[in-house]
């Protein structure tokens, strides 16, 4: 297929510093010259257009045999992702996060020492979260989880999975928090 402005496209070597495999989107063709922004590394470049390849977009992810990564969107086979949860109809889920950059999402683990203190202090019966202040019953009406800084391995405390949930999407990152609490101001 021939490419055109719009398409998106695949790098199909290491072009200054864009990584093989980064999926880009075509903003200028001008004779065997391309300009493409590429997603993952957040920059526009131009390039030879054989050092690209067109890609269907539509044709990636479940039931589809590569999928684009979320975070450094690079395309890859879908076995470079982690199982992640089954759907409503039973089939298995992959995570949007290739493995590759689940390690760096995951950080350090939480440490033995503060796994066995949270343990010895595990809510029981009614508990309140620190974060969202909702009271539930432990395991019945919401489940309760270890919270732990990713940078440190250290242990912080009990928390609702669903904060917990939505502080990894925020990446523990204050700052980033702080643009949210900015944005619901405005």
């Amino acid at each position: 297929m021939a490419i055109t402005v719009g398409n998106y496209v695949v790098a199909t070597r290491d072009i200054n510093n864009i990584r093989e495999r980064s999926v880009g989107l075509v903003g200028d063709i001008s004779g065997k010259k391309i300009t493409v922004f590429f997603i993952g590394a957040n920059k526009t470049i131009e390039t030879d257009i054989h050092h690209i390849v067109y890609l269907d977009i539509e044709k990636t992810g479940k039931p589809y045999k590569k999928k684009i990564c979320n975070r450094c969107h690079l395309l890859k086979d879908m076995e470079d992702f982690d199982i992640n949860q089954t759907d409503a109809k039973g089939r298995k889920t992959t995570r949007p996060t290739c493995k590759e950059c689940r390690v760096a999402i995951d950080g350090e683990p939480l440490k033995p020492d503060e796994k066995r203190r949270l343990e010895a202090i595990k809510p029981k019966g009614i508990f309140t979260c620190p974060i969202c202040q909702k009271t539930s019953i432990v395991g019945i009406t919401a489940k309760f989880v270890i919270d732990h800084d990713h940078k440190t391995g250290a242990g912080r405390e009990w928390i609702c999975d669903s904060c917990n949930t939505g502080l990894g999407r925020f990446k523990d990152d204050p700052e980033l928090i702080q643009r949210v609490i900015d944005y619901l101001k405005n």
